[in-house]
């Protein structure tokens, strides 16, 4: 009897996914900093509290079936990266969930540090152009409103 399995990469999903809720943690950062003109940075400014990495821990698969299907495609992928992050003994080290979680963990972060760099000071600058056509308005409407006034 044979048996025929369907396996699925996931982890461009996975890494969207947690993109998508760090992008919110950066819109807070913009409303709870005045919508400053300084650029935060990914480590230093929005991890600071380590939500970034609480994302990222989040995102990586616990259950065997994920990980097995995400090593079929990226398991030299994640070996690497934490032999990368960690130095030569981490794929042999003891890893809460194993070294395959901690590679697919350093894959993930990897792909967050990647659009990070790729499409947030672009998000950054088009909400600083968007609360400033506001602003524009704001003055526009008070202004007619002045000159009516007169």
């Amino acid at each position: 009897m044979t048996t025929t399995v369907q396996l699925t990469d996931r982890l461009p999903e996975i890494i969207e996914s947690t993109w998508d809720d760090v992008v919110e943690l950066l819109k807070t950062y913009f409303i709870e900093h005045d919508s400053s003109d300084d650029f935060p940075c990914l480590h230093n400014d929005l991890d600071y509290s380590g939500a970034v990495h609480e994302l990222i821990d989040s995102a990586v698969p616990i259950y065997n079936a994920e990980l097995s299907e995400l090593a079929y495609f990226h398991h030299d992928a994640a070996m690497a990266a934490l032999v990368q992050q960690f130095g030569a003994d981490a794929a042999t080290s003891d890893w809460p969930s194993g070294p395959l979680a901690a590679g697919l963990y350093c894959l993930i972060e990897e792909g967050i540090n990647e659009k990070w760099h790729e499409e947030a000071e672009d998000l950054w600058d088009s909400w600083m152009e968007e609360l400033d056509s506001n602003e524009m308005r704001k003055l526009a409407i008070e202004r007619v409103k002045q000159k009516e006034l007169e």
